[in-house]
């Protein structure tokens, strides 16, 4: 069969200018790319937001093969609570991107560097996207950036979060998460969750999906004090679930790019081979004792 198209959406809201740095490391290798963006410029919180006219511009000086297309629909509902708005946004995406193919969901605050690598684990397994194939997601795993201090930034050691990116059947219960098995890769990705200013910060715990999962202004309070000087006395600081972030590691970069560039230099972007084997046992395990589903078949 031909390579299953590679569809990639996006969604676009009050963190929009990271997306500067997740796009391009996207662009080649996506055949499709959609930002989805609410109509009224609203969170999933209902605050309003405003992107610039620069973003636009560099917007289409990136889209050189006109690959990109902007997605605009009422994504809030007062009845909703973030969560719920979150993933009902990525079904609408979903959706208006089609059925079929490969449905890749990057958020802007995500950096994959080896997404050329992950692409072609895509198209190698096509077949997985044929009506008669069972539904799968394919997951990653996250290395989160903390905080930018002056000159670098401070990350989580050793968390690798799984998450799933992919599906052959966008069927999203959870923000990304559906009922579907797992098909792990031992890619890492990038998530600037707490590495930005103050006032991203306060937005964040605002408008974020999560939000009412914790006490966002103690939080707030504590990620201040950390930095460069006293990250290595920090211990099990996840929001939500403490124990999950055990430690901080730190590496120089001024941006971004640099960040990267630096961390590949002593670190591996790929999880290591016992963690990626257990959760691959996992889902085997869980394949032995779910009942058997017939795919459900998208609507028009």
């Amino acid at each position: 069969m031909n390579a299953a198209p590679i569809k990639v959406g996006m969604l676009i809201s009050y963190d929009y200018r990271y997306a500067r740095y997740s796009l391009p490391l996207l662009y080649d290798h996506a055949d499709r790319i959609t930002l989805a963006i609410d109509q009224d410029c609203r969170t999933w919180a209902g605050n309003p937001f405003a992107i610039d006219d620069s973003f636009w511009d560099w917007l289409q000086k990136l889209d050189v093969h006109k690959k990109i297309e902007i997605y605009r629909d009422d994504f809030h509902r007062p009845e909703l609570d973030t969560i719920g708005n979150d993933t009902r946004e990525r079904n609408m995406l979903a959706q208006h991107m089609g059925a079929g193919g490969w449905h890749v969901q990057v958020d802007s605050d995500e950096y994959f560097p080896d997404f050329g690598a992950f692409a072609h684990f895509l198209r190698r397994h096509s077949r997985w996207t044929e009506p008669e194939h069972p539904p799968v997601d394919i997951g990653a795993f996250w290395i989160p950036l903390f905080k930018q201090t002056d000159d670098g930034f401070l990350y989580v050691k050793d968390a690798y979060e799984s998450f799933p990116l992919a599906t052959n059947r966008p069927e999203y219960k959870s923000a990304r998460k559906s009922e579907h098995l797992i098909r792990y890769t031992r890619h890492c990705v990038f998530h600037q969750t707490w590495a930005r200013p103050d006032e991203e910060i306060l937005a964040k715990i605002t408008n974020w999906s999560h939000s009412g999962d914790f006490n966002g202004r103690a939080y707030f309070e504590r990620w201040k004090s950390i930095d460069q000087h006293n990250y290595l006395d920090v211990h099990d600081f996840h929001p939500c679930f403490p124990k999950i972030w055990r430690s901080l590691g730190w590496t120089p970069g001024r941006d971004i790019s640099e960040f990267i560039q630096c961390y590949r230099q002593d670190h591996s972007i790929t999880v290591p081979i016992w963690l990626y084997l257990r959760r691959r046992l996992g889902q085997t395990r869980r394949s032995i004792f779910r009942q058997p589903t017939r795919p459900q078949q998208s609507k028009p």
